[in-house]
């Protein structure tokens, strides 16, 4: 078991967070001071946990988006060990970034989740790191 716990089970329990039944079964989180709907998304690395872990625990999209990220032959995006989980708003009032690393096949966090509240300028940043976008 991680000593991390895992981004999307730590957002839920932020008083700024709240969850609303989307249809019979399903439900969404949703960021309370804007009413938007949370975003999860991923994105993976074509490097070492290190530079991912440090970048995401300074919040610094600007280093995620430079580092190199796992493409294959034909440059599509790809999987690897490495990735970043991510919850956020499309505005940007809402965004959450953890690390994680692959291991026994199954993602670990190796970081603590770090979330931050009105920042509309990683609005663009968040998009371009999530693949599943």
């Amino acid at each position: 078991m991680s000593a991390f716990p895992e981004l999307e089970e730590h957002i839920k329990t932020l008083p700024c967070v709240g969850t609303r039944k989307k249809a019979l079964l399903f439900s969404e989180n949703f960021y309370k001071p804007t009413g938007e709907k949370i975003v999860t998304g991923f994105r993976y690395f074509a490097c070492d946990v290190g530079p991912v872990q440090a970048a995401a625990a300074a919040l610094d999209l600007n280093a995620l988006c430079d580092l190199e990220f796992a493409l294959d032959e034909d440059g599509d995006v790809d999987t690897s060990s490495v990735l970043v989980d991510l919850e956020y708003t499309k505005s940007g009032s809402f965004v959450a970034v953890q690390a994680a690393e692959y291991r026994d096949h199954n993602p670990k966090p190796v970081m603590a989740p770090v979330v931050v509240e009105g920042r509309p300028d990683l609005a663009a940043l968040v998009l371009e790191l999530d693949q599943s976008a």
